[in-house]
């Protein structure tokens, strides 16, 4: 038998081999009409070819675009950084132009420094007709200031601090203005203290050590803090210094224009000093920022502005540090952070080592080229599209439902299903000829699985366990059963012995498999099953148990309605065996060897001496627990071992506590208790009660039996409670 299942696992492990041989034995010229080709069917190839040369006219399509998209890119931004660089520069050449006009009106004369009517009246003038300026003032070599400030649009503030040399301190005069058309409206008039002075100044002192005009950052005026950039220069009258001349540019109004640059559909431009702070952004939050005296940074502005966000992080790359910048650089950055892809351009500027750099989403100008790829794509998809559905149906109807169908039965296979394979006819050949190699195949199998354990087979199959020797140590629970005086019953009857034996099996078969048990073997009127593998069972102990009291109410069952009552004896063990295919490279047996499983046997013949059916060792109690009820019936030191073991009688599933131990078994235990004491009388008195509760019991009358013999004749002092046994 063993060879027989070995034959089976190495069938069913190798199909896609005998799929194989089949095709190859396709080619064998039969006495059959002519069928059509396999590769004459495969329409397929065609629609591949359209298919790849679809996508090849886009790809390289693709290709020719983007690089068009760079140079439409580049030019872009060599169009953005000259309309920076010309706006920069315009205002300040504006500066420029203004601080040399007012040093001009006070070089020759025109006007004096100390006539603060005229001064004011000129700055405010001045100042209203340049818009992009944002300060026109003198500081004073006492620290003293005068300035025209442009506050907004509909607001000119004239400051004034002077310094009283007596007393240390200055006072701040503010004169608010309102221009109107043709003429200015003075509003109102307003004093405080004030601790500015001019001298401290970073504008006033580079005036002064250099000696000629020249920018300097500021962020610090009378009454206001915003980030801007100022040209200053020494006023020389009549060869003596009597102020310095600062004409400012707030950075709010160069991010301002920005906002109105357009950068592509949805790019923008941000400029940028050598140390990565923002100069000028469109963004309203380096805006707020600079009017409020703080200078932006990428970091700060990136959380709002995705697109700042990427500049930020391309420079956080360390590819390009800006201050070493000396050329126009472009590059495609792909965002960590979204995904996107961006075209990204640093370009140095002519003032003061700034840098403008544009970000535009390459979507932008890919986005038509997407538009026409899909467009492309299309008429290629609906040119495709009427060979493709030639092509599937032809496909499908020669090769694709049948090839289905064979799988369906190798799948039948390889479960061993094998009432449901049947032969399909096919014009093509080669699959016609696996349908037939495949009938017969299931034909060959069907005549081997009579003779071996199916569901074994099948979970073998399904779980990759190789037909090859090898095995492992796991903890399973075992079971022995055999029919109570067989030999005697098979030479009484003869060969009606078959059908009965056949039926008794079949009980056996149908219990194990109900609670989850692999049978091993049928030996004779044996049969040997186990649980736990090949399939994991954390319950193998209360299933094997369930299923000897499953089988036991079978067979009683059967007994009642037969001419031939049968009654069984059960062994049962649980412990760590070898599991696995057992045997030579030729001939295996998936089975489990090992101690345990010989106590098993041996328990199953331990039932003959005490009269009882289902026997369990020690560990089996121990891992079913309080899910079965025992009766404890001895210690015994089983045919070839002298280590003693308790072994207990199944009487049933507890089932949740509906059922209770009964009065005979707690009176039987407390007797093997006192037995073990060695209290002779005590046990014979327990064991009787327990009789009389039950009724007939044999195994409280054999031990009733020892109790009376110790009585008579007391054991060694080394005596213990061990029974052994002297045969199998």
């Amino acid at each position: 038998m063993s060879e027989t299942v070995d034959r089976l696992l190495r069938r069913a492990g190798s199909i896609r081999l005998a799929v194989s041989r089949i095709d190859a034995s396709a080619r064998v010229p039969r006495r059959q009409g002519y069928k059509l080709g396999l590769r004459g069917a495969l329409t397929a190839l065609v629609l591949g070819t359209v298919v790849l040369t679809a996508l090849l006219i886009h790809l390289f399509w693709s290709i020719a675009a983007r690089r068009n998209v760079g140079d439409v890119v580049g030019q872009l931004n060599r169009q953005i950084v000259e309309s920076i660089h010309h706006e920069l520069h315009g205002v300040l050449d504006d500066a420029s132009s203004m601080e040399e006009a007012v040093r001009s009106i006070f070089f020759q004369g025109t006007i004096k420094v100390t006539d603060e009517g005229k001064r004011e009246f000129v700055f405010l003038a001045l100042l209203r007709s340049q818009p992009s300026l944002s300060w026109i003032s003198l500081g004073f070599p006492d620290g003293g200031f005068f300035g025209s400030r442009k506050a907004s649009d509909t607001e000119i503030d004239m400051i004034e601090v002077k310094w009283d040399a007596a007393t240390g301190s200055a006072r701040q005069r503010t004169d608010y203005y309102t221009p109107e058309v043709g003429d200015i409206m003075f509003n109102n008039r307003e004093f405080e203290p004030s601790t500015y002075n001019a001298t401290e100044q970073r504008w006033y002192r580079r005036a002064v050590e250099q000696k000629a005009p020249g920018w300097s950052r500021i962020s610090n005026f009378p009454g206001s803090h915003r980030q801007a950039i100022g040209i200053s220069t020494p006023l020389i009258v009549d060869d003596r210094f009597v102020a310095v001349i600062n004409v400012v540019i707030d950075l709010a109004r160069l991010s301002q224009f920005l906002s109105t640059l357009a950068v592509g559909k949805s790019g923008t431009a941000v400029v940028l000093d050598r140390n990565g702070n923002v100069m000028a952004s469109p963004d309203p939050g380096a805006i707020e920022r600079q009017q409020n005296g703080e200078t932006p940074t990428l970091r700060s502005l990136s959380q709002g502005d995705s697109l700042l966000r990427t500049v930020g992080e391309y420079l956080g790359r360390g590819s390009m540090e800006l201050a070493a910048l000396s050329e126009t650089r472009q590059v495609e950055f792909a965002s960590p952070e979204d995904g996107r892809e961006y075209f990204l351009t640093f370009a140095p500027l002519s003032f003061d080592d700034w840098v403008v750099a544009t970000v535009v989403p390459a979507s932008d100008f890919l986005a038509t080229i997407e538009r026409n790829a899909k467009l492309l794509l299309a008429a290629l998809g609906l040119l495709t599209l009427v060979i493709a559905c030639l092509a599937i149906l032809a496909a499908n109807r020669l090769i694709g439902a049948p090839l289905l169908r064979i799988v369906g039965q190798l799948k039948h296979i390889e479960s061993f299903e094998l009432d449901a394979i049947t032969r399909m006819s096919s014009p093509l050949r080669e699959l016609d000829n696996l349908s037939a190699a495949l009938t017969q195949m299931s034909r060959g199998l069907a005549s081997f699985q009579k003779y071996i354990p199916t569901a074994l087979v099948r979970t073998l199959v399904a779980r990759g366990v190789e037909a090859r020797p090898g095995g492992r140590q796991q903890v399973l629970t075992v079971l022995f059963t055999d029919i109570v005086g067989f030999t005697g019953l098979s030479e009484r009857l003869g060969d009606a012995i078959v059908p009965v034996l056949s039926d008794y099996l079949e009980l056996a078969s149908a219990a194990i498999s109900t609670r989850n048990g692999t049978i091993d073997k049928f030996i004779g009127d044996a049969v040997m099953a186990f649980w736990g593998a090949p399939t994991p069972n954390d319950r193998h102990a209360v299933d094997a148990c369930a299923a000897a009291l499953e089988f036991r109410r079978r067979l009683s069952r059967h007994s009642t309605d037969s001419a031939v009552p049968l009654r069984m004896r059960v062994g049962i063990n649980t412990g760590p065996m070898l599991v696995g295919n057992i045997g030579s490279s030729e001939r295996l047996s998936y089975t489990v060897i090992g101690d345990a499983v010989n106590v098993a046997s041996r328990l199953e013949a331990v039932n003959k001496r005490y009269g009882t059916e289902i026997l369990i060792g020690e560990d089996t109690r121990a891992a079913a627990g309080d899910v079965i009820l025992v009766r404890r019936l001895d210690w015994v030191a089983v045919y070839g071992r002298t280590q003693g073991l308790a072994v207990y009688e199944l009487l049933g599933m507890a089932d949740h506590g509906a059922l209770r131990q009964p009065e005979w078994v707690t009176a039987y235990e407390a007797g093997l208790d006192a037995y073990a004491r060695r209290d002779w009388s005590g046990a014979a008195e327990l064991f009787e009660s327990a009789i009389a509760i039950r009724g007939d019991d044999l195994p409280s009358q054999i031990f009733v039996e020892r109790c009376r013999k110790y009585l008579a004749s007391p054991p060694p002092e080394d005596w213990t409670a061990v029974s052994i046994l002297a045969e199998k």
